[in-house]
């Protein structure tokens, strides 16, 4: 029987990172992971699905060759290397993290726990693989699986999940995507950039409903002008295997045939260890933590997408920073000295063409929240960056509290919103006033000047806007 001090139970971002910090702290734990380390993200989510972004990017980018004075780009895509490629960058990354944890000599027990039970002051875990490890503090970081849906069954083989459509190592001539959120708007986007006939059904009245409304018409208007057919407030009622593929027959009537569908309706909490006795709070099936990460059960943490917060990696990320500090502090007996989390300011982000990033509160929430607001706009066809990467499809849209002028969200469609929308992460979690371009200067000629354009539009005062 093995004994540590932690014991971290999933090594996906969130487990990972909490043992690192962990031994950073010079605590010693253990990470129980099935798989290889990296967890859905990084070898089934989040990177493979960036390496595809990327080749569909380019591939798409050099189609429109001659809009740059430069020569017609006449190849075909060569699926299989984008494949491997995509393939190749996850292997180098997990080997990177597994040779920091050989380096930092934090073991890894490669098997699923089954059950947790208490013995005296600490907690006996069980493996599938017979181990039993005796441990002071626990972290769950077990994730979250696919949701399907009980008349569509996944086969991983015509109806695919995520995990499914990444392993494909040819195209579909065409793909219905059942689900219109993050993960079905990405998977669209990259398929239809590498030529697929693409739809997408959502069964809410548009598509990534979490989004601020404005930007979500947006994104459904480009998405459409690029080829995609997108079908809202729409069910799939059944789907059939016929001669020519896959039959679907949706909540209207009409019914229409592609090889290979997609079902993306978001993602459960992964909760299915045995407590053996103790009874682990949860509430839809996802772990109730505090501001500490802590579960009702002493010294029992949670992490990730089983905690049922925002299911990001970065949220994971951060959670198991706060665990491991918290931990610390008791085992060390020092102060408890990170900021609590604050779940509202995390950035999210949504990898199509063009991107959408937001962090904060939507409009609708803003105003549902705070009343009276201020609203400032400043569109990407106004930047010279933009029109020099004829990227000028775009907007960024902020918004602040009318009574104090505070920031409270942001909100960005176009080229490179995903990187942008670090520094809007960084002004609304210092809590800013919509006149902090007076204390700032923003390089010129870059995208970022969109963003401060838009700052400025919240007191009309944006130089390049016309009012």
């Amino acid at each position: 029987m093995s004994e540590y001090k932690v014991t971290i139970i999933g090594g996906g971002p969130g487990g990972y990172e909490t043992a690192i910090r962990l031994n950073q702290y010079g605590i010693d734990c253990l990470l129980i992971e099935e798989e290889r380390i990296g967890g859905v993200c990084l070898n089934r989510g989040c990177i493979p699905t960036k390496a595809l972004v990327k080749s569909a990017e380019l591939y798409n980018e050099m189609c429109f060759a001659p809009n740059y004075g430069l020569p017609s780009f006449k190849h075909e895509l060569d699926y299989t290397q984008v494949f491997n490629r995509k393939n190749d960058i996850v292997a180098q990354l997990v080997n990177g993290i597994e040779l920091i944890f050989r380096k930092r000599q934090i073991p890894i027990l490669k098997d699923k726990a089954v059950s947790i039970s208490l013995n005296n002051d600490k907690y006996l875990i069980q493996t599938v693989g017979g181990e039993q490890i005796n441990s002071k503090y626990v972290v769950i970081a077990t994730g979250s699986v696919p949701k399907s849906l009980p008349h569509i069954g996944i086969d991983e083989n015509n109806i695919l999940s995520s995990t499914g459509i990444l392993n494909l190592s040819t195209l579909p001539e065409s793909l219905a995507i059942i689900g219109g959120g993050v993960i079905g708007c990405e998977f669209a986007s990259i398929m239809n950039s590498f030529g697929v006939q693409t739809s997408i059904i959502e069964f809410l009245p548009r598509i990534l409903p979490g989004e601020d409304e404005e930007i979500s018409k947006r994104l459904t208007a480009a998405l459409k002008k690029a080829g995609i057919k997108i079908y809202t407030s729409t069910s799939v009622d059944a789907i059939i295997e016929v001669e020519q593929g896959q039959q679907l027959t949706l909540s209207d009537g009409s019914t229409f045939t592609v090889d290979k569908v997609l079902l993306c309706v978001g993602r459960n909490p992964n909760c299915t260890l045995d407590w053996k006795n103790m009874k682990l709070e949860t509430e839809h099936n996802a772990i109730i933590i505090d501001e500490f990460m802590r579960t009702n059960l002493t010294h029992i943490y949670a992490i990730g997408d089983v905690t049922g917060k925002l299911a990001l990696a970065h949220t994971a990320s951060k959670q198991g920073e706060i665990a491991a500090a918290h931990i610390a502090s008791e085992i060390l007996n020092i102060p408890f000295k990170h900021p609590i989390l604050i779940y509202a300011n995390i950035p999210r982000c949504t990898f199509t063409n063009p991107e959408v990033a937001s962090v904060g509160y939507t409009e609708e929430e803003a105003r549902e929240k705070f009343g009276e607001i201020k609203v400032g706009k400043f569109p990407y066809s106004a930047n010279g960056k933009a029109m020099a990467m004829s990227s000028t499809y775009g907007l960024v849209k902020t918004i602040a509290r009318a009574d104090n002028s505070e920031l409270v969200g942001i909100h960005i469609i176009g080229a490179n919103a995903t990187e942008l929308i670090a520094q809007g992460t960084i002004l609304i979690s210092m809590g800013v006033k919509s006149d902090v371009t007076d204390s700032l200067t923003f390089a010129h000629p870059t995208l970022s000047e969109t963003i401060k354009e838009s700052l400025e539009d919240l007191n009309k005062l944006s130089i390049h806007k016309i009012y």
